[in-house]
């Protein structure tokens, strides 16, 4: 697979075991154990509690498609139009929105409410991102 164009993420400490889970194909968020909130994008912080010795936990069930946009813009000279990019929400991570591009239909097939994989691609400058297959 070709690595999908772009521009590469800024990896902090807070967000490294994010960008080191997706290198490794699994979908991570924050966990509290305090509380029981999944937060993405990772802060270092429970966004409910405030707590700050988080874990991250593996997203590995199906996601639905919440919304989505479809670029006819090539922003990057390398970038095929169109595409589409979709926030995908997942039932065991209340409040957990991903985005990533979408993979198995034409961005013109893409509906809210389509139920998706989590997975990942190569990106831009090595570094893996968040991509969705649809599920049959």
């Amino acid at each position: 697979m070709n690595a999908t164009p772009g521009i590469a993420p800024m990896v902090t400490e807070e967000t490294a075991p994010f960008w080191d889970g997706l290198a490794q194909g699994r979908l991570l968020v924050e966990h509290c154990p305090a509380c029981g909130a999944d937060t993405f994008p990772p802060r270092g912080i429970c966004h409910r509690c405030r707590h700050r010795d988080l874990e991250f936990t593996e997203i590995t069930g199906n996601g639905t498609v919440y919304s989505f946009t479809i670029n006819y813009q090539r922003w990057l000279p390398e970038l095929p139009v169109p595409y589409a990019v979709v926030l995908v929400e997942f039932a065991d991570h209340p409040g957990v929105r991903i985005p990533g591009r979408i993979r198995g239909c034409a961005p013109e097939e893409v509906a809210i409410g389509m139920s998706v994989r989590a997975g990942a691609e190569p990106g831009p400058e090595g570094v893996a991102v968040p991509s969705f297959e649809v599920v049959p």
